[in-house]
């Protein structure tokens, strides 16, 4: 077993029913799909996002007997091979390249299928057995260098009625072979050995492993997980994506948000500047014309009915402190470009000096209870992500001794925030307003209205003040692991309601960095020191019931395993 070579891993997190198989550069992953006509584990392509045909499934694996007969096997995940025993034998995959899976076994095949659509069919050549998956436009080739193969698919006319491949050992009970996909002629000629595949797994994790941020030690567990989620997620150039991207996951949320990039970013940014500036730059490569940006993107198309909130100011500010030497005048000035497009798209539909949003899907909240009574709404963290954006557009702006265009953004932050204290401030807290009507929303009390603590001192002190007892009023938001995102005592709050309730990994980081900036670091090492523990027991969960600590959702997410980096390494300097 493998296992020895990870003295931190833990079954318990590693789980192959819930973490996907996966590795850097990879569009491939091996997940276990509970729903559908055929629930266990498949052989994913994740090209086209979370929106492509039937979750991106290929084909369904199972393991058999040597008479090819289905077996019970408990099944292992470490970052460099998914292993499956039972029947006296076992049987290891692994990624020998972003496009093959090598496999080796004893006493222990493979079957594999799929049912087949229109011009779906397999074939035998004379060295390898090619099935053709038409609806996803790819082709596998199977090659065996050890062990039998039986082909069962019956010729239709314009497809096969069904296929399924078995993979059987063959003399002294050994198998291997390698399953190898492509879209127009095969990479490989020759079957993929387990040994070199599982070496160069091995090698690239240990490589991003040794880059991932330092954490305590009882934390050990969850950051070999974090780094295992986040390399594995890892996809490479392709179509609309014109550099290496971190996808939000290989579960489900197979794209590229527009704010989830900023925190995988951060988490890459001390050790792999390159990297993260690769994280922020690809979403940019799609920003539209007017400065809007995408959705989400992935490798084949762009999403543009909504957008996400700008705290891309707010990240580069933190990347560029922590790497001043990589953040070179030539970088800075596409920074700036960067910024003042989407600033200026998100002033431009401003209703009486303070911007808007039109849906909460625009603001990442997607369901919380600030949109209840409907939009255009003006809400307190929208201005001070402004606000914070267009401060670091005068600090670029000064670098570049161009003073003109940094007083010009100095101006526009303090007139914007002037704007977010006497419209959405009502004497006792920040409050979201609809646009048109001027109604503050009263239905709910969600965490959101709380942002404006990232401005820390640019605040008056009695407002400061009001907004940290607030967080901290008991039976309010703050929990042992975090901040719910809805006051528990709300009428709303729901423990797995999406934004109307769990801990979310984003709203932990900007809040433990509001509080540091309010000088309220014991609060914020409170914060940090309960998420942290969360995810190192729960996994690196989409997000967390408030009261429990139970993952919800998406089981294995990166901006979650990247805030936790951040979190946890932010507790080795406290």
């Amino acid at each position: 077993m493998s296992t020895a070579m990870w003295p931190d891993w833990r079954a318990d997190l590693f789980d192959p029913y819930k973490v996907p198989f996966s590795r850097r550069n990879s569009f491939l992953a091996i997940s276990w799909l509970s729903e559908g006509p055929q629930p266990g584990f498949w052989l994913r392509s994740l090209r086209g996002g979370d929106e492509h045909v039937d979750d991106g499934r290929l084909f369904w694996l199972q393991c058999c007997d040597a008479e090819g007969q289905p077996c019970e096997v408990k099944v292992t995940l470490t970052p460099d091979q998914l292993r499956f025993e039972g029947n006296g034998g076992w049987l290891a995959l692994s990624f020998a390249d972003g496009d093959t899976v090598a496999l080796q076994g004893e006493r222990l095949g493979l079957m594999l299928g799929m049912q087949p659509k229109s011009y779906d069919y397999a074939q035998r050549l004379p060295d390898a057995v090619q099935i053709s998956h038409a609806r996803q436009d790819l082709s596998l080739r199977v090659q065996q260098s050890q062990g039998q193969m039986q082909l069962d698919a019956p010729w239709q006319g314009q497809r096969a009625t069904h296929i399924t491949l078995c993979l059987q050992p063959g003399s002294h009970d050994r198998l291997a072979a390698s399953l190898h996909l492509y879209r127009v002629v095969p990479q490989r000629q020759v079957a993929a050995a387990f040994a070199e595949a599982q070496a160069s797994s091995r090698t690239d994790f240990e490589r991003w492993l040794v880059a991932t941020l330092t954490l305590p030690d009882e934390l050990k567990a969850g950051r070999l997980l974090a780094a295992y989620i986040t390399w594995s997620c890892m996809v490479p150039a392709e179509g609309m994506l014109s550099l290496p991207a971190m996808y939000m996951s290989k579960n489900w949320m197979t794209n590229i948000w527009s704010w989830d990039h900023c925190f995988n970013a951060l988490a890459l940014g001390q050790l792999q500047p390159e990297l993260a500036w690769q994280q922020m730059a690809v979403i940019f490569a799609a920003q539209h014309d007017s400065g809007r940006l995408p959705d989400f993107i992935n490798d084949r198309y762009a999403y543009w009915r909504f957008t996400k909130p700008p705290v891309h100011g707010w990240a580069f500010a933190r990347l560029r402190q922590w790497a001043p030497e990589f953040y070179t005048p030539d970088r800075r000035l596409q920074v700036r470009h960067w910024l003042t497009r989407q600033t200026q798209s998100w002033m431009a539909g401003s209703i009486k000096g303070l911007p808007c949003y039109d849906h909460g899907n625009d603001a990442g909240w997607d369901n919380s209870t600030v949109f209840l009574e409907g939009t255009p709404l003006h809400s307190p963290d929208l201005a001070t992500f402004l606000i914070l954006q267009m401060e670091e557009l005068a600090v670029l702006a000064a670098l570049e001794r161009d003073e003109v265009e940094a007083r010009h953004w100095r101006d526009q932050s303090a007139a914007l925030r002037q704007a977010l204290l006497t419209q959405l401030w009502d004497g006792e807290r920040f409050v979201a307003r609809h646009a048109l009507r001027g109604e503050a929303v009263t239905g709910g009390d969600s965490l959101i209205c709380f942002t404006p603590l990232l401005l820390g001192e640019r605040l008056p002190l009695p407002i400061r003040q009001r907004l940290l007892a607030g967080l901290q009023q008991e039976g309010r938001f703050l929990t042992a692991h975090g901040l719910a995102t809805e006051s528990l005592s709300s009428p709303h709050y729901t423990p797995d309601g999406y934004w109307r309730g769990p801990i979310w990994a984003p709203t932990m980081a900007l809040m433990v960095d509001a509080l540091q900036r309010c000088g309220a670091h014991t609060l914020a090492q409170q914060l940090a020191f309960g998420f942290t523990r969360m995810a190192n027991h729960s996994g690196m969960a989409e997000n967390y019931d408030a009261c429990s600590g139970v993952g919800l959702r998406d089981p294995a997410f990166t901006w979650t395993s990247s805030v936790f980096l951040l979190l946890g390494q932010g507790l080795m300097a406290d």
